[in-house]
């Protein structure tokens, strides 16, 4: 069975073809640029007869006001496609948040993928439009998490707000102290991140009385080798196996 996962993010959009568990082909493009066309130009690209296959779609989806797209261009495609959040309830989906509909898809789907690959006791950090640390516990629980400002999006608004500093690309930096702008803000931005993250594990860490493993994810998460310890795993696509997952537990 040939299966699209589509990860619809605040500032990006990852499309995901699978066969079985295997990734076939990915496509990463702005969200503000889907559009039906768009969408038609994509999968016309795709290694496999889209329209012609069994195929599954499942929706992750962060921005509502794009989903209308979404429903418009499958309808009349004829295809089979779902949204995580109509499917969360056939899944033991267990957490401590009270109100579940403030959980954002794409944690939702990081935690239920976790939880099938390690059982218990995950960190899973993602690295995008914000920076997410959702924590598994012991118990094999959502516990909640802790949302901060994402890299991208501070470095264009430390941009935006400031007369003359300039808008520089995010980069692993060797050394804390900046010889110049351009390398103070790296430095600060790169280094800032390392031990913000260092410090809300120790915290968490802390809080659950346990030693948790660390999943990182996201655009950003490959700068950030060997920087933390008891990392796991380093996986920009964990999200979309997670969607990979749900979608085949559900046709079963």
């Amino acid at each position: 069975m040939i299966k699209l996962t589509i990860d619809v993010g605040n500032t990006n959009t990852l499309f995901c073809f699978f066969s079985y568990n295997k990734v076939i082909s990915t496509k990463r493009i702005q969200t503000k640029d889907i559009s039906e066309s768009k969408l038609v130009e994509i999968i016309k690209k795709k290694p496999v007869n889209f329209f012609k296959q069994n195929l599954s779609i499942i929706i992750s989806c962060v921005v509502p006001s794009i989903e209308k797209i979404f429903i418009n261009f499958f309808k009349k495609k004829s295809l089979n496609f779902y949204f995580l959040k109509d499917l969360i309830l056939s899944f033991n989906f267990k957490t401590k948040i009270s109100n579940k509909d403030e959980i954002g898809d794409d944690r939702i789907a990081n935690m239920i993928y976790a939880k099938k690959k390690f059982k218990k006791s995950v960190i899973v950090i993602d690295f995008g439009t914000a920076t997410t640390l959702d924590v598994l516990n012991k118990d094999g629980v959502y516990n909640g998490g802790v949302i901060t400002p994402g890299i991208d999006l501070s470095l264009n608004s430390l941009k935006s707000m400031t007369a003359q500093l300039p808008l520089v690309k995010f980069k692993k930096t060797k050394k804390v102290i900046g010889t110049s702008t351009v390398s103070a803000i790296q430095s600060g931005f790169f280094w800032g991140y390392v031990s913000m993250i260092e410090g809300l594990i120790k915290r968490i860490n802390l809080e659950n009385k346990e030693i948790n493993k660390i999943i990182l994810t996201g655009g950003n998460a490959k700068f950030f080798k060997n920087m933390f310890n008891n990392v796991d795993d380093i996986d920009d696509l964990f999200t979309s196996k997670g969607l990979n997952y749900i979608i085949d537990e559900y046709n079963r």
